[in-house]
């Protein structure tokens, strides 16, 4: 067992984490602790404590992530994705805009796209595809 550590910025926040993980471990079954928190962004320094803070960092990009994937593989327009091999991804042409607001751990994620115009009934369709998925008010699409 090699345990190693990893400094991590992500791009939902400024905080920076590092945090160790034991490499001997498939990627699906591995686990990732905190070890240190380097900086505290001001969303999550209010939280009490640095397990708190990691906790709703490691919870808030993820579902960034996650309800990109989620929009592509549940779109009602084929005028967000290409198809690259047997995976939707976002096209190249387009942007993906995101941001938090409210209070963390309970902070709520806004999307958007530019490069196209949805139309209300296709953001009422990926709505409730991630109101599904993350819950209502989760994530929001604008």
């Amino acid at each position: 067992m090699t345990i190693r550590t990893t400094r991590w910025s992500p791009d939902t926040c400024s905080c920076v984490i590092e945090y160790t993980w034991d490499d001997t471990q498939t990627e699906s079954t591995r686990t990732h602790s905190l070890n240190t928190l380097v900086n505290k962004c001001p969303a999550h320094s209010i939280l009490a404590t640095d397990q708190d803070r990691w906790n709703a960092v490691f919870e808030e990009n993820p579902r960034k992530n996650q309800a990109l994937q989620h929009i592509l593989d549940n779109s009602p327009t084929t005028a967000l994705y290409d198809i690259i091999g047997s995976t939707r991804k976002l096209k190249e042409t387009l942007g993906f805009n995101f941001s938090f607001s409210g209070t963390a751990p309970n902070r709520v994620l806004t999307v958007s796209f530019n490069g196209v115009s949805l139309t209300t009934t296709q953001k009422n369709t990926i709505q409730a595809a991630l109101n599904t998925k993350f819950g209502t008010g989760k994530v929001t699409v604008v």
